[in-house]
């Protein structure tokens, strides 16, 4: 027997069994998950989840930067005002000395 034999009796038509589609239509089919499984509903809930949480956030954020940005600023105001109330008093200081 010659090699093409050989490819034509491995290669022949044979009739599927009777049960064949049955069989894959039954291995194609699936089981129907939960709602909340789906990867469509799970990105939907992450979505929302994520578009409760950052507007908060980034709130919080902002209103830290403004605070610390008036602490700066009071900071300074006070550093001012103590320069010039101790020239302040140093002239009145030097003032109540002239005085007889």
């Amino acid at each position: 027997m010659s090699i093409e034999d050989q490819l034509r009796s491995a290669l022949r038509r044979e009739p599927a069994p009777p049960d064949f589609a049955a069989s894959v239509l039954a291995g194609t089919r699936r089981i129907a998950s939960p709602f909340w499984r789906r990867p469509v509903t799970l990105a939907l809930a992450a979505s929302l989840l994520l578009a409760a949480l950052i507007p908060p956030a980034i709130s919080e954020h902002r209103r830290r930067q403004r605070a610390e940005e008036a602490e700066a600023q009071l900071v300074t105001a006070l550093t001012i005002a103590e320069t010039q109330l101790e020239r302040v008093s140093a002239t009145i200081q030097r003032n109540t000395r002239r005085i007889p």
